[in-house]
């Protein structure tokens, strides 16, 4: 190394490579200086954090939120408890020949245990026209059923069985049943497939179907959960494991999937109260011939029950209604069509007074109307003549109902 001193004052001619020395160095130093401040930093920041109480209790876990009541139990749950109460329903007629003797021809469809002591709901047409019923309960056995009483207006029949402590489910309320809610349908399918079950949504409420070769309607729930033949009589039940209603017809039509209905578990529990205290069922009774009305223009009502005849001397003929009238609301419940009319009805008995609204020539009136009671056998009434004016008043036809299938 050359080195010249002047003074206090040098001049340095070192090499190159002791430049790079002193630059390592200094990098060395600025790198450690930024990871010993990185560290304190972050020391104070956690035990900052950690030290601190949360507000509320956190967890890393994602929680659901809590069922609602309404939401019940799951379904496999609602299975294992409705299950043991879905029975079989076989209806026996005797076929006599000359050269066979006597036979027994046998038809089978579902039922459901509505009381521990026996009582049991199923479908009229699957107990009508039967010399002998037996009722099948998977583990128990056979055992001959009693006709308690049965209700071909409303496809309803009640059987009892000598047997205690049976499982059995309860009746929910299907004026609550909401589109959407998921349900499921019980019953023995073919008759061979014991207490099967299938799942689906309610697709309708309120649907209204006529009743087979009568002017009654009534509406029905709607399900895409299959039915099929044998299932008729079997309960539909929601996620609580209630029954919502008693699965009775589809439409079956090519290319026609999904659409079963069920009788609603309201009607259901009339019928039976009915049958049990009074041996048949009580019906109030307005004595008329009623269409539905739908409006298209701008005329009032828009949608009602108009009355095409009335028999004399019957509840709306002592009232001072007239043929002509558009009834849309008894009780303030409104009535859109024949079903709702006959539902709103079903809630009442022969000899309670109700309020019914109605228009007549545009004009919103009411009358308080005591129902009568529906004879066994209905008079004939006199026929509208095809000319009659009120025929067309509506301004567009009904459209005709599907006539569904028993399954």
């Amino acid at each position: 190394m050359n080195n010249e001193y002047e003074g206090n004052n040098y001049e340095y001619k070192g090499g190159f490579w002791t430049f790079i020395g002193y630059l390592s160095f200094t990098v060395l130093g600025l790198l450690l200086g930024a990871a010993l401040i990185y560290s304190l930093f972050t020391f104070y920041l956690v035990s900052e954090a950690e030290v601190v109480e949360p507000p509320f209790e956190q967890s890393t876990e994602a929680v659901a939120p809590p069922l609602s009541s309404e939401a019940g139990p799951g379904l496999v749950t609602v299975v294992e408890q409705v299950m043991p109460a879905v029975v079989g329903v076989n209806k026996h007629v005797s076929l006599t020949g000359d050269l066979m003797g006597v036979m027994e021809e046998v038809e089978s469809g579902s039922g459901v245990i509505i009381e521990a002591d026996g009582l049991i709901v199923t479908n009229h047409h699957v107990v009508e026209g039967a010399d002998r019923i037996s009722v099948v309960i998977p583990g128990k056995g056979r055992y001959d059923a009693e006709l308690v009483g049965q209700d071909p207006l409303t496809d309803l029949a009640v059987l009892k069985i000598d047997e205690y402590d049976l499982k059995h489910v309860v009746f929910g309320d299907s004026s609550q049943t909401r589109v959407g809610e998921t349900v499921l349908a019980f019953g023995n399918p073919l008759g061979y497939f014991q207490q099967s079950v299938t799942a689906g949504i309610i697709s309708a409420v309120k649907r209204q179907v006529r009743v087979p070769g009568s002017d009654y309607a009534y509406t029905f729930l709607q399900t895409d959960a299959l039915v099929n033949p044998g299932n008729s009589g079997g309960p539909l039940v929601n996620v609580k494991g209630e029954i919502i209603g008693i699965n009775t017809a589809k439409i079956s039509l090519a290319g026609v999937e999904g659409i079963g209905l069920s009788i609603p578990s309201n009607t259901v529990q009339r019928v039976v109260k009915d049958i049990i205290e009074e041996g048949k069922v009580r019906r109030p009774h307005l004595g008329v011939i009623i269409e539905d009305w739908l409006e298209y223009g701008e005329e009032q009502p828009e949608r009602g029950v108009l009355i095409r005849d009335i028999a004399p001397d019957s509840a709306v003929d002592r009232a001072g209604l007239q043929r002509g009238d558009i009834i849309v609301a008894i009780n303030g419940e409104e009535i859109y069509y024949l079903a709702l009319l006959f539902d709103v009805l079903f809630s009442y008995y022969p000899g309670d007074t109700v309020t019914v609204e109605y228009y007549r020539e545009g004009e919103r009136l009411q009358a308080a109307v005591t129902l009568g009671e529906r004879p066994e056998s209905l008079p004939i009434i006199q026929e509208v003549p095809e000319n009659d004016d009120t025929e067309d008043s509506g301004d567009g036809e009904e459209a005709e109902p599907i006539e569904p299938v028993e399954p």
